[in-house]
């Protein structure tokens, strides 16, 4: 197909970058560690609650579980880690190559954060949407849907591995399948809201979104200031070296000891 039409973005595998290689590795090893331990090695699954997202202790200053609670996947449905994994092995190395390793950090992380803060608050006020305790990384995976949407609008991605939609129908199809699980009250590991959360999240961090054209906007005007400054910054004043002297010597001066010639 022409480079200049629309193009599956699975005609071939992708290849992530360093960061989206170092998270999978994070959640898969997490996955396979704990899995291992709760099945063969009789742990408790309780051994992960230092970590899990729990409101009540994350509003009494536990901020740490916002992050670290989409790392840990259900020991005992591989299906849930690996719906994690393949978002990001698929949707995520556009972004990476677009953005840079350093940026897909920030938005993995950030994104994770906000869609599990986004959850804690929603739940504080509908009882129907609030989750005692929640983890996993659907929240990324769907900020990551939304940003890959948005960048790729007339690109075709293989739902299923099957049916070719586009960026904007694979967004409708996320955003409807989390509309229906609330309605059926039908809750992942990772809440009703921290979906919403993640869109929401993909959108604001996402390349298209008024918070990134503000944030560019500010660091060109700093930008701006700086380059105007030095412009207009005086220059540097002159320090004229002390005048000169010639001395005419005389012939019939004698000469001392110490005298140069």
């Amino acid at each position: 197909m022409s480079r200049f039409g629309p193009s599956p973005v699975f005609a071939g595998f992708p290849r992530p970058g360093k960061t989206l290689t170092a998270a999978m590795l994070l959640v898969g090893c997490s996955w396979v560690a704990l899995a291992i331990a709760v099945n063969y090695g009789g742990a408790s699954e309780r051994v992960v609650e230092p970590v899990l997202g729990v409101p009540d202790l994350i509003l009494h200053g536990e901020l740490w579980r916002l992050f670290t609670a989409a790392l840990v996947h259900d020991p005992g449905a591989p299906s849930h880690v690996l719906s994690t994994l393949l978002g990001l092995f698929f949707l995520g190395p556009s972004l990476e190559d677009r953005w840079g390793s350093r940026r897909m950090a920030l938005f993995l992380v950030s994104s994770a954060g906000f869609a599990f803060a986004a959850q804690v608050v929603v739940g504080l006020f509908v009882a129907k949407l609030h989750a005692g305790a929640f983890f996993g990384g659907i929240g990324v995976v769907e900020a990551i849907a939304v940003a890959w949407a948005l960048q790729n609008k007339d690109r075709t991605v293989q739902l299923f591995f099957v049916l070719p939609v586009s960026g904007m129908a694979l967004l409708g199809f996320v955003f409807l399948m989390s509309v229906m699980n609330v309605i059926a009250q039908h809750a992942p590991p990772e809440g009703l809201v921290t979906p919403f959360g993640g869109m929401l999240a993909g959108y604001l961090l996402s390349d298209s979104s008024p918070l990134r054209r503000w944030y560019l906007k500010l660091r060109l005007s700093r930008i701006e200031a700086q380059t105007l400054a030095l412009k207009t910054k005086p220059a540097p004043r002159r320090v004229d070296s002390p005048s000169l002297r010639l001395i005419h010597g005389q012939k019939d001066t004698p000469k001392r000891k110490g005298d140069l010639n």
